[in-house]
């Protein structure tokens, strides 16, 4: 698994198999700065694309650590709808915008 390799590992020598990625398009000059860094440390392009991309990974996690999803942001008891079972907020004469909707048209 290529999972582990790095830019350290490219600079010590450690060399791994080579696998195919996608075929993408991408800015001439990210292309020049590859093809720079990879000769630089004597790695072929998608072990130097490879290591960017996990070493970017590990920043992301770090990143990530200790975030949470937003609490789910439940309308309080005053601003519900009035149906029974409808949690949503109420837009007008206590009913959401579906409800009222409804409402105005009689089939409520």
């Amino acid at each position: 698994m290529r999972s582990e390799l790095r830019l350290k590992d490219l600079r010590d020598g450690k060399r791994r198999t080579a696998s195919k990625l996608m075929n993408v398009k991408i800015p001439t000059d990210v292309s020049d700065t590859i093809h720079t860094v990879a000769s630089q440390v004597g790695a072929s392009k998608i072990e130097v694309v490879i290591a960017l991309l996990n070493e970017g990974f590990d920043v992301s996690a770090d990143a990530l650590k200790g975030w949470k999803p937003p609490k789910n942001a439940m309308p309080s008891p005053k601003t519900r709808c009035s149906v029974k079972g409808c949690g949503k907020a109420y837009v007008a004469k206590g009913y959401c915008t579906s409800h009222y909707q409804a409402a105005r048209r009689g089939t409520l």
